[in-house]
């Protein structure tokens, strides 16, 4: 559901005008970020913070730095902003939105660009090795439907699976009597879900002189741990956005109180302190089970919130076009550019430039040639 979609359907009908008008402000923010980190994709995918690897902080390398703690905000940003919206649309319609609309328009989205990307991978590269049916294994289906086909449309398993366990955290609230009860309750899972996460990410680490009796369990856990596509990184996000639309609705967002700048400034305090963290201690860690990039992002969604500034046109055009960005421009990262002769080798650099250029302004075209067929324009 898009913010334009939130924003009409709750000023029909809305029982609480007051919320609306200051829920309808405070999603202008989310444009921004919408913008600045479909953006940060393209650039990624497009191995454009390459450029940046000359430079160094001490003997870290400021691109890796730059991939791993600020674009890699992106994925978890866009979870807690679609999980923000499930939210306030699911809190007052009740399950039935989530079963006979959010489910449905998720279903939809994962099947028809993971079955685009790996029809179109078959065509560009001759490549079908998942219906290779020597080495067939349900372990490998399963990582095939989790991964999205091994690719970064695992974006829209995880957002159905977050979306899923958002809906029971849903059903749990509604037979919590007491806002602080709430409250409680959503810090305890959100700390309970973080160090479950810190654990399962490290105790390869802690674990790695033990016998030989545990190293068979030690080795499926360091692996899951190392998985680019583990949903349960994602699963302290459905936690930070129930605390955010719970906040917003009690109207603590309203202004920036002494409270509400002592949780930010702590917020900026955890994400530095554990960013310092991984990159001294786990400089391998798997990016998504990054404790940082919870608070980082989680910040991120308070400052957005939180912002004043109306987002200009352009702006607007671009968070519009997000999903479409996200999308398309695999085709081209992933597919089109892949294996063609580096034109850097004659101006350096220049081939990741051209790539990012093409990948978002053709994504951005094709997203709007698809907005103009109406079997298209709801995968966009």
């Amino acid at each position: 559901m898009s913010i334009s979609q939130v924003k009409s359907e709750l000023q029909a009908n809305q029982p609480r005008p007051n919320f609306t008008i200051t829920l309808n402000e405070k999603l202008e923010g989310f444009d921004f970020l919408r913008t600045i980190f479909s953006i940060a994709i393209v650039a990624l995918h497009s191995e454009l913070f390459l450029l940046a690897g000359v430079v160094t902080i001490g003997s870290l390398c400021f691109a890796k730095l730059l991939k791993a703690n600020v674009v890699y905000l992106a994925v978890p940003v866009f979870l807690q902003m679609a999980l923000f919206l499930f939210l306030v649309k699911s809190e007052k319609v009740g399950f039935q939105y989530f079963l006979r609309r959010r489910l449905p328009k998720l279903l939809s989205l994962y099947f028809f660009w993971v079955l685009s990307f790996v029809l179109l991978n078959f065509l560009f590269k001759g490549q079908f090795e998942f219906f290779d049916l020597s080495s067939f294994s349900i372990k490998r289906l399963i990582e095939f439907k989790v991964s999205g086909g091994n690719t970064p449309f695992y974006f829209f398993f995880s957002l159905l699976f977050v979306t899923f366990f958002a809906e029971l955290v849903l059903f749990l609230f509604r037979r919590l009597k007491t806002p602080l009860l709430r409250t409680l309750v959503s810090y305890s899972l959100l700390a309970g879900s973080c160090i479950a996460i810190f654990l399962f990410s490290t105790i390869s680490f802690i674990f790695q002189d033990a016998g030989n009796e545990y190293s068979k369990v030690l080795g499926v856990i360091h692996s899951l741990s190392q998985w680019n596509y583990n949903p349960l990184n994602f699963l302290p996000y459905i936690f930070t956005t129930a605390i955010l639309v719970q906040e917003l609705n009690e109207g603590r967002l309203q202004r920036l109180t002494p409270a509400l700048k002592l949780k930010l400034y702590s917020l900026g305090f955890l994400f530095l302190g554990f960013t310092v963290w991984e990159w001294h201690f786990q400089e391998n860690l798997l990016h998504y089970s990054r404790l940082s990039l919870v608070f980082g992002s989680w910040l991120l969604l308070y400052l957005s919130l939180l912002l004043t500034r109306k987002s200009s046109q352009a702006i607007r055009f671009i968070a519009g076009c997000s999903l479409g960005i996200y999308a398309f421009h695999l085709f081209f990262t992933h597919l089109l550019f892949v294996g063609n002769a580096d034109i850097s080798q004659v101006v350096p650099g220049i081939g990741a430039v051209i790539e990012f250029l093409i990948a978002l302004f053709a994504s951005i075209a094709l997203t709007l040639f698809f907005r103009k067929i109406k079997l298209l324009k709801g995968f966009v």
